[in-house]
């Protein structure tokens, strides 16, 4: 089995001044599918990069297809250095259509505790779930749900009630 690893100059070249150098490190990227670069093109976004870069990333993001980046995904959106780009990073997620079933409960809080923009991406991540997770998650999801409905704002209790519906 091929290890994979980080190419150095891709690497150094993500991180450029020149906007045509950045944007042909992403495309470098996509065509080898190297899930290892993920948590630098998060730390690209975060930087608020010119705005073809951002449309490149976010291209990127939204498109990949390898289950095994999951975890990554789910990890920049958990932490709070990479809060500035969680609705981008949300939305991917309901792009690219990867199961992120089993992280229903992480869909969940997001609506519960957030703004309106990060609970409507949230929401629609959960809503495009091809596949329900298994009867335990979805337990602690609706307990979770039903705890915080008589405290969430009108708008996140249209879209936790909208999801009681789902997981019934």
């Amino acid at each position: 089995m091929k290890q994979e690893k980080i190419d150095e100059q891709i690497k150094k070249n993500l991180f450029s001044a020149k906007v045509n150098v950045v944007v042909s490190a992403i495309e470098s990227i996509e065509k080898k599918g190297n899930k290892l670069y993920l948590p630098l093109i998060f730390d690209l976004l975060n930087s608020f990069p010119e705005p073809e870069i951002e449309t490149e990333i976010k291209n990127l993001l939204g498109t990949v297809k390898d289950k095994e980046v999951i975890n990554s995904f789910m990890r920049a959106i958990e932490d709070d250095k990479y809060k500035p780009i969680r609705k981008s990073i949300l939305s991917a997620c309901w792009q690219n259509g990867l199961d992120f079933s089993t992280f229903l409960p992480v869909f969940v809080d997001l609506i519960i505790n957030e703004d309106w923009e990060i609970a409507f991406e949230a929401f629609t991540v959960i809503d495009n779930l091809e596949f329900l997770p298994n009867t335990e998650i979805i337990k602690i999801s609706v307990d979770k749900i039903n705890n915080a409905l008589p405290n969430v704002d009108d708008q996140n209790k249209y879209f936790l009630n909208e999801i009681l519906a789902k997981l019934k």
